[in-house]
């Protein structure tokens, strides 16, 4: 009897990859958008000195979501 299953399935890594990329993306906009729309200036102040992890989170995620991509194009 043949077994169906040759290949192990990768998609549960995959789907997190990709939710993961996306969670640090937004997550990397809202902190760089953010201060442009406060009008509490203690409060703007923390979130302009949160531009580093920002951009950290934006990059990242944008590494994870181009990580998902360049396994989704390989498993074709």
């Amino acid at each position: 009897m043949p077994s169906q299953h040759s290949k192990p399935s990768r998609s549960p890594l995959n789907n997190d990859m990709l939710v993961r990329g996306v969670i640090l993306v937004l997550i990397g906009l809202v902190l760089i958008i953010a201060p442009h729309f406060m009008s509490s200036s203690s409060v703007r102040e923390l979130f302009v000195h949160a531009q580093i992890p920002a951009w950290f989170a934006l990059v990242l995620g944008a590494a994870f979501m181009g990580q998902y991509a360049l396994r989704r194009h390989k498993q074709k």
